[in-house]
């Protein structure tokens, strides 16, 4: 394991940089994005809720970097959102193979909840494949991504599922670069997939490449208006 240290920073347009650095202070992960969390769960009236909460620019940031493997943990509000990082085979590629939510069901962004008490655990389910991306390169996305995370655990009792709402994403792993320089671009394709038509992927067969959620309706106007409350209570 490497010793890192990590910074955080706001970028114009809402944007929040990210960035792990690795033990001889280079760039390890560096993701920018403007990122929404949104809980659902059921409160002690029976009716089924949703709790957001905004990634803020200043977090608190702790990871891992090795040759193959990384990990970055992002830390605010009581949630702790964990980006496991892989190299597929032959280290041509990088991508996402877990996302992780830990928190209580005490956290006070939640109204009235059913089951108060429980430390909760989320996350995407085995096999995920999110990002790959070329090593060297930084995947950009400029339509809205959509990661969803629920209970993997058959005892779970929060019956809690998450969501994570990132906009204007870019994100890059294994770079061991000594400032906030990105390679060069990877775009996610029009038509929302993760897959370079160019260059198939091969990481197993019990892996699939996942496909990116774009939301034109629905979620345009959820991600407004909680931006717009969120604003009116901070004047």
């Amino acid at each position: 394991m490497k010793p890192t240290s990590a910074s955080a920073t706001s970028s114009p347009s809402s944007l929040s940089l990210y960035r792990l650095n690795g033990t001889s202070g280079a760039t390890c992960i560096l993701i920018q994005t403007d990122g929404l969390l949104s809980i659902q769960y059921r409160d002690k009236y029976g009716e089924d809720k949703e709790a957001d909460t905004f990634m803020p620019g200043q977090m608190d940031i702790s990871g891992e970097c090795w040759e193959d493997e990384s990990r970055i943990t992002l830390g605010w509000k009581g949630f702790v959102l964990n980006m496991y990082f892989s190299k597929t085979p032959g280290g041509e590629r990088w991508y996402v193979n877990n996302v992780e939510l830990i928190y209580t069901s005490n956290n006070k962004i939640f109204e009235h909840i059913d089951r108060p008490g429980l430390d909760v655990k989320l996350s995407t389910p085995p096999g995920t494949l999110l990002f790959p991306t070329p090593v060297g390169k930084s995947y950009t996305c400029d339509q809205e991504v959509i990661i969803t995370m629920f209970a993997q655990d058959e005892n779970d009792k929060s019956g809690h599922l998450a969501k994570l709402y990132l906009r204007e994403l870019k994100m890059q792993s294994f770079m061991y670069k000594s400032s906030n320089t990105w390679g060069p671009t990877f775009q996610c394709s029009a038509n929302g997939t993760y897959r370079d038509e160019t260059a198939p992927i091969a990481v197993g067969s019990t892996l699939a490449v996942a496909t990116v959620c774009t939301v034109v309706g629905y979620g345009l106007w959820r991600y407004f208006k909680v931006k717009k409350f969120q604003y009116g209570t901070m004047a």
